[in-house]
């Protein structure tokens, strides 16, 4: 049994956008079409490969405290109307848990204690 790989995936899901059926992406890749179906990834779009730049300790770039002097980071804290409407609806969702969780408090106190 092969392992199927994220490259396997990726070739899965181009040959089916390409080809369109299980069993002719199946035969373009030699994989079963029960397999290919468990690895379709619907509305599948490639994307550029990224280079990605890994860092460790010895090769961190120089910390430059310069970079973050003289900014306005008030700016940073500013929300925008619907993200304040947001938070309040959060606010009364939590408000209106903990009433139900103080209320059971109070109902298991009152069961155990009478």
């Amino acid at each position: 049994m092969k392992i199927i790989t994220q490259e396997d995936i990726k070739e899965i899901n181009r040959q089916y956008k390409k080809l369109g059926t299980y069993a002719a992406t199946a035969r373009a890749t030699g994989f079963s079409p029960g397999t290919i179906k468990k690895y379709i990834i619907p509305d599948f779009e490639e994307v550029e490969e990224k280079n990605i730049v890994r860092y460790n300790r010895e090769n961190l770039p120089e910390f430059e405290p310069e970079r973050f002097r003289n900014v306005d980071w008030g700016s940073l804290c500013v929300l925008s109307q619907d993200e304040l409407e947001e938070i309040y609806s959060l606010w009364k969702e939590i408000e209106l848990w903990l009433k139900i969780i103080f209320f059971l408090m109070i109902v298991l106190y009152l069961k155990e204690n009478m």
